[in-house]
């Protein structure tokens, strides 16, 4: 059996896709892939050119240091296109893998449902972007998360960057996890499997929460130095 690969229609019809995933040939299905690989390439590319996350150097082109700016926006540049295809390989090939050691459910199983997950960050990320290039300017936290909010009572910065990875995406996220995937599990696994996916969210929130705030541009400062 071959099925044409829709992104839409099959993510509107979880039950008939997951069948197809385990009878049948997905054809389509790799273009679509590649499609939100280079969107993603593409959206960090214009993130930098705008100059989100480039703060640091407008110091040097005060200073009418153009080479040495011009140096570093490449540098820069060539920066965020590398770590948008590490943030694409890591949701994709390494959330994956997690999954199917938590679940059993064949790799290539779970990758068909991955790509719903890294296309939703995809247009997180662009509609944030959309919001910041509007107004002119970024700010640290999400304000598709709590993270606002808590910055009103909490000072904490490891748990302010562990709440901002928390977004209405997550929760979006962890619902079509479970659509596809408990479809593949028996119906006593299901209660344990919201439970994996909700973990795994949580990991990787306290993950990032504690990588942002170790000085890690100051390790790397010194180590070259």
């Amino acid at each position: 059996m071959f099925y044409h690969y829709k992104f839409w229609h099959s993510l509107k019809n979880p039950t008939y896709f997951t069948n197809i995933v385990e009878e049948g040939e997905v054809i389509g299905y790799k273009k679509r892939v590649l499609s939100v690989f280079i969107l993603f390439i593409l959206l960090y590319a214009v993130r930098e050119y705008w100059g989100m996350g480039t703060e640091n150097l407008t110091t040097l082109f005060a200073m009418d240091q153009q080479n040495d700016y011009f140096v570093a926006r490449v540098l820069s540049m060539l920066g965020a296109v590398l770590w948008a295809i590490v943030y694409f390989c890591f949701h994709y090939y390494g959330v994956t893998y997690l999954l199917h050691l938590l679940t059993d459910i064949p790799y290539s199983w779970i990758k068909k449902v991955q790509l719903y997950v890294v296309a939703f960050l995809l247009i997180e990320k662009a509609i944030l972007f959309a919001v910041f290039y509007a107004v002119g300017y970024t700010t640290m936290f999400s304000f598709f998360s709590l993270a606002p909010a808590a910055l009103q009572v909490i000072e904490t910065d490891f748990v302010l960057f562990s709440i901002n990875q928390l977004t209405v995406t997550t929760v979006l996220i962890i619902i079509v996890q479970y659509l596809f995937l408990s479809k593949w599990e028996e119906a006593a696994s299901r209660k344990i499997l919201v439970v994996k996916l909700i973990g795994v969210q949580l990991f990787m929130a306290l993950f990032v929460g504690m990588i942002s705030v170790l000085p890690i541009k100051e390790w790397i400062a010194r180590g070259l130095g």
